[in-house]
């Protein structure tokens, strides 16, 4: 069985990361994102700002909104400010907003495009 990432991880500066999501985001998949994340973000104390590009996600697999949740649980003390880009897809738009509501901080928001999820974080350029 093949295992595919389904997820890319690019750090912009320091303390400033870009996502790219795509597909279903199954169990699996979460749980080594989230090891990969951790490991990443692991000296970063309070200033983390994170770009999450989910336009070509699908929708998260209902068993991953949970890993999800607590990523995001457990990152509120060092987040300074991070932006969810949806785009044109309406079903994932309300998982975020469900997910981001159960985050509970109003340091996160989704967007609808990477102009404006550079001006909320703070950051000019994101080249991959």
């Amino acid at each position: 069985m093949m295992i595919y990432k389904m997820y890319q991880i690019e750090k912009l500066q320091e303390n400033k990361l870009y996502i790219k999501a795509t597909g279903t985001f199954p169990p699996p998949v979460a749980e080594r994102f989230v090891k990969e994340f951790n490991e990443l973000t692991k000296n970063v104390k309070d200033d983390l700002s994170v770009i999450v590009d989910i336009t070509d996600a699908i929708l998260l697999k209902f068993d991953s909104i949970e890993i999800i949740l607590n990523l995001l649980r457990e990152n509120n003390n060092k987040l300074y400010r991070s932006a969810f880009i949806i785009g044109k897809n309406p079903p994932l738009g309300e998982e975020f907003k469900y997910i981001l509501e159960k985050a509970a901080s109003p340091k996160r928001k989704i967007v609808s495009s990477l102009i404006e999820a550079k001006k909320w974080i703070g950051v000019e350029d994101v080249i991959i």
